[in-house]
């Protein structure tokens, strides 16, 4: 007769594996995440300039046909006001996947400590935690 209990190590390495394959796959996730971030608000500094660029030529050609001190510093106040708005644009934007990131890596958190809780790593569930949170944060 084949003894088909799972003895206590084994039971141990088990949930160890789940929750070594849950803590890589949201690693995987979140740097996933954060690249998409990156690329994304490349693309957005990348729109932003070519909205730009359009007025930004009208005015470099205004600024050659400008006749008077007062319609050049105009045309000056006018680009830095651009500058301004593009760079205010950009932080607004930078802000927000930054509580995107948060947000997310708070949720892959809370996943872990499910999987943790549900494999069995109670009484673990503090060293877990801080190793997970140093696997997502890279701290």
């Amino acid at each position: 007769m084949v003894d088909t209990r799972i003895s206590r190590s084994e039971s141990f390495l088990r949930k160890a594996s789940l929750y070594k394959d849950a803590a890589m796959n949201a690693l995987k996730e979140v740097t996933e995440f954060d690249s998409k971030i990156i690329n994304s608000n490349d693309k957005y500094l990348e729109t932003l300039n070519e909205a730009d660029s359009i007025e930004y030529e009208i005015l470099k050609e205004n600024m050659a046909k400008a006749e008077t001190e007062e319609e050049r510093q105009a045309i000056r106040d006018r680009m830095a006001e651009m500058k301004k708005e593009r760079y205010q644009k950009d932080t607004e934007n930078k802000e927000f996947y930054a509580k995107q990131q948060n947000n997310h890596k708070n949720y892959t958190l809370q996943i872990l400590a499910s999987v943790a809780a549900v494999a069995g790593f109670i009484k673990f569930r503090k060293p877990i935690m801080d190793i997970g949170k140093k696997l997502i944060t890279k701290r």
